[in-house]
């Protein structure tokens, strides 16, 4: 299951995050998923940890838009619950995509809502404006994380979820600027250890 509805899997951003093969944007469409499968959690403090699902939707008093399953490495009696604003993907699992920022999964899965929030500010009618309010939010996302993230990476990014080639330039020195602007008046640099393969988990970096 997702944590998204339906008007959030229309906002700008979901539609081409699901075509570029974002799997947040994927995993936020509400799915019903049958006893047996497997999945993995996207997000979340274990996040990358894989299970079955073992009783879908979970028993009275649970929401039925949840549901109970066995994580890897649980002894065989334990269940968990699985609930709705969990972000799953059902394996086996897509490739990373060649745009994916390179920083652990779960912090990867929040600045993708950073950036839905930004694409759907900035998307009006078939034309696109920088909504600089929603682009501080990502610098202060950024900075705050300290990510290591390069002006290019994050771009890749941006346009994987739909802004155009032409507001490249200004958001990229945009960002520079700004979260250099940050750490002068802070502090708070970017960590270099923080740098991992795409989409990596706490488990293999």
């Amino acid at each position: 299951m997702g944590c998204c509805g339906s008007d959030e899997m229309s906002a700008a951003g979901r539609i081409s995050g699901v075509a570029e093969g974002c799997p947040f944007c994927r995993a936020a469409a509400t799915k019903t998923l049958a006893s047996g499968v497997r999945f993995r959690l996207l997000s979340g403090y274990d996040a990358g940890r894989a299970g079955t699902v073992v009783q879908p939707p979970a028993p009275a008093p649970f929401p039925q838009s949840e549901f109970l399953a066995h994580m890897d490495g649980d002894p065989p009696s334990w269940q968990r619950r699985i609930v709705r604003s969990s972000l799953i993907e059902t394996l086996p699992a897509s490739e990373v995509p060649a745009w994916a920022p390179p920083i652990e999964l779960d912090l990867a899965a929040k600045l993708d809502v950073v950036i839905v929030s930004f694409c759907e500010a900035g998307s009006h009618n078939n034309h696109w404006n920088v909504n600089e309010q929603r682009l501080f939010e990502i610098i202060r996302f950024i900075w705050l994380k300290r990510l290591p993230l390069e002006p290019e990476e994050l771009w890749k990014v941006l346009k994987a979820h739909g802004v155009p080639e032409s507001h490249k330039d200004e958001i990229s020195e945009f960002f520079e600027k700004g979260r250099d602007l940050l750490v002068y008046c802070v502090g708070k640099k970017p960590i270099k250890k923080k740098r991992v393969p795409p989409l990596a988990t706490l488990d293999n970096t």
